[in-house]
């Protein structure tokens, strides 16, 4: 008996050590060609832009109508955050092809044909967000819910990326990884959960320290705001659209792609690959 256990420890571990291979080469494909700094840099550009109209045009606060454009600032971000994915995701399937030329122009075009459906979602997400205040246990059902839509999410966008398919399509397909993934070991996903998990204990410091109270400030919070919380949690969301990508390239074409170990792709994708 304490052999098996061994075994299957040993097996977990490589697992895990295996995703945090995927995870980490696809930070480095991400910040060695600058991509990471450049998307960055808009989405930092387009928080600014909506501060500053938010702040111009946002009720007192307090009102009924500044707790009535809640939703729509919850699905604001989350459309940034599907963008944000999408472009990852295209930007690295596209590179790992082979497509020269015009890709930067592809990429935008792609992703304009898929607002409109980023924005149905997110609209449903900023409903979900809003209701699950109301109280009661349809909190707990519409908390559910929108977790549960956000993951599916999480592997639909890249999906459509990498495939230039709706987001019927892009589900169906994403499911269909998920299953393989999951059949395969798992573990495949356990380098993921650890960035996630670093990334949401790093972001709780800011709010553990009280630093978004207006008794200490408030300066310090905002400025934690923008120095921590936005670049980790981008961070995260470009290497986890990353991370699915590598899986669909796996689907799609049998190989690992450019730069990274076969070994660890072939633990996360459930594929016995080229080599």
């Amino acid at each position: 008996m304490a052999g098996v256990i061994r075994r299957v420890l040993t097996r977990k571990r490589s697992a895990l050590t295996d995703s945090l291979i995927v995870v980490r080469t696809t930070g480095r494909a991400l910040i060695q060609q600058r991509f990471l700094v450049r998307v960055m840099v808009g989405v930092l550009v387009l928080l600014v832009s909506s501060l500053v109209i938010w702040r111009l045009a946002a009720p007192p606060p307090g009102s009924k109508a500044r707790s009535a454009a809640r939703p729509v600032m919850v699905s604001l971000r989350v459309v940034l955050t599907l963008c944000v994915q999408h472009i990852v995701a295209s930007w690295l399937f596209a590179r790992w092809s082979g497509e020269r030329g015009e890709r930067v122009l592809r990429l935008w075009r792609r992703l304009v044909k898929r607002l409109p459906a980023f924005a149905a979602c997110a609209a449903l997400l900023g409903w979900l967000d809003h209701a699950s205040g109301s109280g009661g246990a349809a909190t707990i059902v519409r908390s559910g819910a929108a977790f549960a839509m956000s993951y599916l999410l999480s592997y639909a966008v890249p999906a459509s990326a990498a495939f230039h398919c709706g987001m019927c399509a892009a589900t169906v397909r994403s499911v269909r990884a998920f299953r393989r993934t999951f059949g395969a070991d798992m573990f495949a996903w356990s380098g993921m959960w650890v960035v996630n998990g670093v990334v949401a204990l790093l972001t709780a410091v800011p709010e553990a320290l009280d630093l978004y109270s207006p008794a200490t400030g408030g300066l310090a919070g905002r400025l934690s705001g923008w120095l921590l919380v936005l670049p980790l949690t981008m961070t995260a969301t470009a290497i986890g659209a990353g991370f699915c990508t590598v899986i669909y390239y796996a689907l799609e074409t049998g190989r690992a792609p450019e730069g990274y170990p076969v070994t660890p792709v072939e633990t996360i994708s459930g594929l016995q690959l080229a080599r």
